[in-house]
């Protein structure tokens, strides 16, 4: 097969020229396979190792949530744990006679002569409420150590915010305790109505 007549100077052109031309011709074709092929896979290459890296970081990151997002399950679970000892520790508003009871049941069994036991208003905190108890009662000092074991020992909590002690001549009771003891009733929370129902009724 005859090449076509535009070859005819290489072909006759002397062995050095050939070699220079076969040199060229193969840059040439180096250079046309480089940026028709090669460039764009370099670059297609360059792309998906960037989503690469990028994906990378987003996984990384994605379990440093998953991690955080279980510890912080733990400490939900530890807080409502917790919340429900401390609703154990208080009484509820139909809890709380029963509670008033126990305090004056502890009196007595002390042997104390209970003169006043009165509860009054509560005053409202956050989501609980204190109710403080005056109690004026007379008694030995050794009586009235055994109502203070005796209410340290109850399931709810009661503190003693108030003590006054006097002595009392002319009576088998020596001493008089005037003290004012707090419980405190822990306070639902009411949820709130859903869309579209009718407001509850004000109070009166």
């Amino acid at each position: 097969m005859e090449l076509p007549a535009f070859f005819d100077p290489i072909v006759t052109a002397p062995k050095p020229q050939k070699i220079i031309f076969g040199v060229f011709f193969l840059l040439l074709l180096g250079a046309g396979a480089y940026f028709l092929l090669l460039s764009p896979l370099q670059t297609r290459v360059t792309e998906l190792e960037a989503q690469s890296a990028s994906l990378q970081r987003e996984l990384i990151q994605s379990r440093a949530i998953v991690a955080d997002l279980a510890r912080f399950r733990r400490e939900i679970a530890e807080l409502e744990q917790r919340l429900a000892a401390l609703k154990d520790r208080l009484p509820t508003e139909k809890e709380t006679p029963s509670l008033y009871r126990s305090l004056s049941t502890a009196a007595v069994r002390a042997g104390l002569a209970v003169a006043l036991f009165q509860p009054r208003e509560p005053r409202n905190r956050d989501f609980y409420a204190e109710i403080p108890v005056t109690l004026t009662a007379e008694g030995t000092y050794h009586q009235l150590g055994e109502f203070f074991e005796s209410v340290a020992k109850l399931p709810r909590v009661v503190n003693v915010a108030d003590l006054k002690l006097t002595g009392v001549s002319q009576s088998k009771n020596p001493l008089r305790a005037e003290l004012t003891l707090a419980t405190y009733m822990y306070k639902t929370v009411a949820a709130p109505p859903k869309p579209g129902a009718p407001a509850p009724p004000a109070g009166k």
